[in-house]
């Protein structure tokens, strides 16, 4: 499984594009960061995202979607994989508002027509199949609406979760259970932050519980390093591989 960062910065921060995170090439998780240009540089393009998970309805998770589906809509049906879009309950109306908000009637109806995309409500304890990856979805405590972290895992066993913005909570660890890396938010360094995020403190003490896992830092107000973990930047790109395959 090939995970890439195309955001790595919290919602008002300079260190790095709004959160959006790309998985071979198919899945992106998240879409506050430019997508089309970052996938670009990754030598990839959004016509072979198949799927896009939303974690919660903040701008800085979401609001680069209605350029990704006007450049969806923009494509050839041929050039171009179906499209599943996949978040917490009121996924479809969410969208649909954004689309209507940024670019008015005629790009809602040509995504509506052109893309067709398939809108999938996931909730708590949520777990199933969706463009060749299991998926399952755990509750997150964040400031307002529903918050999802993921665990995603592709057909050879490797599993990648997804913390979204959370508090330390049951859901979180849930989601971290099994996972080969995931991606942790890391909003504070010195203190609790305000609005219901990760901080460096608790997120040590996740590093800790988890040896086994990969964690990689993101939604940042400020890159530092960390003990045990890695500290993402735009464009980091890893490979990551099932344990039972890295144990031989």
């Amino acid at each position: 499984m090939r995970l890439s960062v195309l955001g790595s910065g919290a919602a008002f921060s300079g260190c790095g594009c709004n959160a959006g995170y790309l998985v071979d090439g198919a899945v992106l998780v998240d879409c506050g960061a430019p997508v089309n240009v970052m996938a670009h540089r990754l030598r990839a393009t959004v016509s072979d995202v198949r799927l896009i998970l939303l974690t919660h309805f903040h701008a800085d998770h979401t609001f680069g979607l209605p350029m990704v589906l006007g450049a969806l809509s923009s494509r050839r049906r041929d050039d171009r994989a179906p499209l599943v879009i996949a978040g917490p309950v009121g996924t479809r109306e969410y969208v649909q508002r954004l689309l209507l908000a940024g670019y008015g009637t005629h790009i809602l109806g040509l995504v509506g027509s052109e893309v067709q995309p398939d809108y999938v409500a996931l909730q708590d304890g949520s777990d199933v199949e969706l463009a060749g990856y299991r998926v399952r979805a755990h509750a997150v405590v964040h400031s307002t609406g529903p918050s999802l972290a993921y665990a995603l895992t592709d057909a050879a066993g490797a599993t990648v979760g997804f913390s979204g913005d959370s508090t330390q909570c049951a859901g979180l660890l849930r989601a971290l259970s099994g996972c080969d890396a995931f991606v942790c938010e890391c909003t504070g360094w010195d203190g609790p932050v305000p609005g219901g995020h990760l901080w460096a403190g608790e997120v040590e003490q996740l590093v800790r519980a988890h040896p086994r896992t990969t964690f990689v830092l993101s939604h940042m107000d400020e890159r530092r390093e960390l003990r045990g973990a890695l500290v993402a930047h735009d464009l980091l790109t890893l490979d990551i591989a099932p344990r039972a395959e890295e144990q031989g």
